[in-house]
């Protein structure tokens, strides 16, 4: 007996979306892919967890089976992460950090007695946009920094929506041996509340990439900016006397508490390991 009409329409719509969520994935920089990002791969990437199951319950616009396989079927593809995939992705980064320097550098175009900063210079002291007195070392590079993980943001989420997270920050039991990821607005609260000391010996990389879950981690980025001394390689952030790391460095507690050997970016160095 041939299917009921209305069966076979939703066979077909079944059909049809794996097939739109394979081929978002597949074809990057497309319509079809920006189509999928700005609606059920963002919200995945924004809140993983939200993310519907194959047999989810409706969602509120009605469509609780589209969204349900197409939120699978992103989870599927990023288990993985292939090596066309991550070199894509490392040169987009490579690319973010050179941006970053050269734009930071244009706004304070006359500020320094040539292009960049001396040493010197970058030990100066200056206000940063909130007011608060750093040295231009410090000021540059955090502002490198935010043109950084602005430029691997929308990069990624075209190249790897759904499968990566800029600063997320996580704390390690070393009782249970665990990792949990702290929520932006845990942080907040608790910076806002005064309870900030809480936040130490937590470890937030700039930019991590991941299975649909920022607790499955699959690579480590930090980005380096250095003031002056652009041709020696930038090392990894030492921790100082008192902090619950100290005597180790940035590198180093990323690969023991989170469990993969993390990569610098920096201009002119790229990727390094």
């Amino acid at each position: 007996m041939p299917p009921r009409p209305r069966l076979r329409s939703l066979w077909s719509l079944f059909g049809c979306v794996l097939l739109g969520a394979c081929a978002s994935i597949q074809s990057p920089g497309t319509r079809s892919q920006y189509a999928f990002d700005n609606s059920v791969a963002a919200a995945c990437r924004n809140n993983p967890a939200q993310c519907a199951p194959l047999k989810g319950a409706p969602s509120a616009t009605g469509s609780g089976i589209a969204v349900g396989t197409a939120g699978y079927a992103v989870h599927k593809a990023l288990e993985v992460l292939d090596n066309l995939t991550k070199s894509s992705i490392e040169e987009a980064l490579k690319k973010c950090a050179d941006e970053a320097r050269t734009t930071v550098l244009l706004r304070y175009s006359g500020h320094f007695k040539g292009v960049g900063p001396t040493a010197a210079e970058c030990r100066e002291w200056v206000q940063d946009k909130s007011g608060r007195r750093v040295t231009w070392a410090a000021r540059l590079g955090l502002e490198m920094h935010e043109v950084a993980l602005e430029c691997a943001k929308e990069a990624l989420g075209k190249l790897r929506p759904g499968g990566f997270s800029i600063e997320p920050r996580y704390h390690y039991d070393p009782q249970t041996g665990k990792k949990r990821l702290i929520s932006p607005e845990e942080e907040q609260a608790l910076i806002q509340s005064g309870n900030s000391r809480e936040l130490r010996g937590t470890l937030k990389p700039d930019v991590v990439l991941h299975a649909g879950d920022p607790l499955k981690i699959q690579a480590i980025y930090d980005f380096k900016f250095p003031c002056a001394n652009t041709t020696a390689v930038p090392p990894w952030t030492p921790y100082g006397e008192g902090h619950p790391y100290q005597n180790s460095d940035q590198g180093t507690m990323y690969e023991k508490l989170l469990g993969v050997e993390p990569a610098r970016v920096a201009p002119w160095w790229g990727i390094i390991r």
